[in-house]
């Protein structure tokens, strides 16, 4: 008989959590699609904005398991996707060394990117790397204050469209560029808000008090609904006839996930992670055809 055991090459995928990566590329790709519509960019810059997303995203991942495992807070009672550390498939020398390299990358491509633009930058780069820890660790860890859901709005929004705008660019100081920031970041918090939903007894029993945890289960479908709706009403700038259309296919697949996310529990909620990861990737593309079709 086959062994169910999964494969190394799934542990190490699994501990990057994929899903998420979308999220992460998202925000820089909408700052990417708007710093192309005012015009050209240059690609070495637009290559490492990528590589420091995606890096800055799995070193967060894995951080935030790390982290997690240390506080006792991955149960056998989670019903989340498997996390190798937890469940002692992977070593906790093997994830600090995985956690290190994404570190090493991020820094490198980030450092890279300074020298390319202004040195204040790194000023940035300490910020998303605190952050990153401050998310689940540290004297007062977010993640366990009710936190959660700003510091996505901000690390995962504002901080990623703004600085990678900039870098291209070279300014901050356009509205559009704020409310594509702030419409990326509210569909990203939906993500942590099905994730806590999903873990919301676990988080209780482990003393993390995400906001689910404070307001209750049923707070969680009404707060996913109306970042979902914010999301797209910060979308007003760039809206034109064609536009709107366009924005029908992703109306109907948001009302589509928000019941899922309202008639699922437990470990039936990963689809609507899932999709909801996806639906924060297609609200990026979006934006940028929205753009393409203003130009």
């Amino acid at each position: 008989m086959a062994s169910s055991q999964p494969t190394r090459t799934q542990l190490w995928l699994g501990l990057t959590r994929p899903r998420t990566l979308l999220s992460g590329l998202s925000a820089v790709l909408v700052a990417i699609f708007y710093a192309a519509f005012i015009g050209p960019i240059d690609p070495l810059r637009t290559a490492l904005l990528l590589v420091v997303a995606i890096s800055a995203q799995i070193g967060s991942n894995i951080a935030n398991d790390l982290i997690d495992f240390k506080k006792g807070a991955d149960t056998e009672e989670r019903t989340g996707p498997l996390r190798p550390l937890s469940k002692g498939l992977l070593t906790e020398g093997e994830v600090r060394r995985a956690l290190y390299i994404s570190l090493f990358v991020f820094l490198a491509s980030g450092i890279t990117l300074v020298a390319l633009t202004s040195w204040w930058l790194l000023l940035v780069g300490l910020a998303v790397g605190l952050g990153i820890f401050a998310y689940s660790g540290g004297p007062y860890p977010l993640s366990y204050h009710g936190l959660g859901d700003l510091a996505v709005l901000i690390f995962f929004g504002w901080v990623p469209v703004v600085t990678s705008f900039f870098i291209l660019r070279g300014t901050i100081a356009d509205p559009v560029l704020w409310h594509l920031a702030t419409a990326i970041g509210l569909a990203s918090v939906n993500i942590l808000i099905v994730n806590n939903y999903r873990d919301v007894d676990e988080d209780r029993k482990a003393g993390k008090r995400t906001l689910i945890v404070r307001m209750g289960r049923d707070f969680a479908p009404r707060f996913y609904l109306t970042c979902g709706l914010l999301s797209m009403g910060f979308l007003y700038p760039i809206y034109s006839f064609w536009g709107m259309l366009l924005m029908l296919p992703y109306v109907v697949v948001f009302s589509m996930t928000h019941r899922q996310l309202q008639e699922s529990e437990g470990s039936e909620l990963n689809k609507a992670l899932g999709a909801t990861a996806r639906n924060v990737f297609f609200l990026a593309l979006l934006i940028g055809a929205m753009l393409l079709l203003r130009a």
